[in-house]
């Protein structure tokens, strides 16, 4: 059985998911050696897939370690936003170690489809296939209950009308 260690545990701001990660500095000494170099190229698991990203301390005022190349699609293929708290595990055994990361999806219901909802801005104007703004719409909240556990499902529609 691996021996697990949490080398971090972070709800995830703006700038996580926009830019890069930054994690504590004292995650640093879990992983490999920079060897001289800025940067190191981390192979991390998650959900059946491995993930390459690079890891570096900045290079300006505080040496925070941070998450840069290849945390951004990491970010949009699994759909993470402000308040998911992302978990990274070094698991090793016997034959070497590997990272794990968990992901702990803030309160979001999923959409009909199945995937978890993605917040939009509520400033966001709906618009036509050309571009061209709504300036007649109306917004409508739909409640929907069912499932053996009861699960309530609530979907904000927008109803719009372009105008000529």
């Amino acid at each position: 059985m691996p021996q697990t260690t949490v080398l971090f545990k972070k709800p995830l701001k703006p700038t996580d998911i926009t830019k890069r990660l930054a994690i504590g500095s004292k995650s640093l000494e879990f992983f490999p050696h920079f060897n001289g170099g800025h940067t190191v190229n981390l192979k991390i698991r998650f959900e059946g897939r491995k993930w390459s990203m690079v890891c570096s301390p900045r290079k300006q005022g505080y040496k925070k370690p941070v998450f840069s190349n290849g945390w951004i699609p990491f970010v949009r293929r699994n759909q993470l936003d402000v308040g998911d708290v992302v978990t990274l595990y070094r698991e090793e055994d016997g034959a070497g170690f590997w990272y794990r990361i968990e992901v702990d999806r803030a309160n979001r219901a999923p959409s009909v489809d199945g995937n978890l909802g993605v917040s939009v801005p509520n400033k966001a104007k709906p618009k036509t296939e050309s571009g061209k703004s709504f300036n007649n719409s109306k917004k409508i909240n739909l409640g929907l209950v069912g499932g053996q556990e009861e699960t309530v499902l609530n979907l904000d529609l927008i109803l719009a009308l372009p105008t000529n």
